[in-house]
């Protein structure tokens, strides 16, 4: 009753660029194609909850109505973030790692969904999770780029 799947990719820069939008959950809609909206009910801490707005009115319009908030389950900074994201009968389980390795960064992501109706939540959501990772990774790393221009 378990759905999982890992993307990896290696990103032009340090842990450190990356994770200012990581961190920064209102940032999330900046790089990720599946989202319109995201907000944070507190400091980025574990156990801090928040509420994401997929991308698609019907999506977003339902999962507005009737999603509980998310829930941060790890946080170390300029390593990880996961989330758990209750979803009908079941939950969506959401992690971002980053590795310094040679010529920049591995950023994993892993998301498993979990429950009786994981099936139709991959076709929900779960399934573009993972088609738009290298989507994600190519606006994580142009934000990256783009704040150390700015920095310079």
């Amino acid at each position: 009753m378990t759905w999982t799947r890992t993307s990896r990719e290696i990103l032009p820069c340090p842990p450190s660029a990356l994770w200012p939008s990581l961190a920064g959950f209102t940032r999330w809609p900046d790089w990720d194609p599946d989202l319109t909206g995201a907000e944070l009910h507190g400091p980025a801490a574990v156990g801090t909850t928040g509420f994401l707005v997929p991308s698609g009115a019907v999506r977003g319009r339902v999962h507005s109505r009737v999603a509980e908030p998310f829930t941060i389950t790890s946080f170390v900074q300029d390593r990880e973030i996961a989330i758990r994201q209750p979803i009908p009968l079941g939950a969506m389980d959401l992690a971002l790692r980053l590795t310094a390795v040679e010529g920049g960064t591995e950023l994993v992501q892993e998301i498993t969904l979990t429950g009786p109706l994981r099936a139709v939540m991959v076709a929900v959501i779960g399934g573009d999770v993972v088609k738009h990772f290298d989507v994600k990774c190519a606006r994580l790393a142009e934000l990256a780029a783009a704040q150390a221009d700015h920095d310079a």
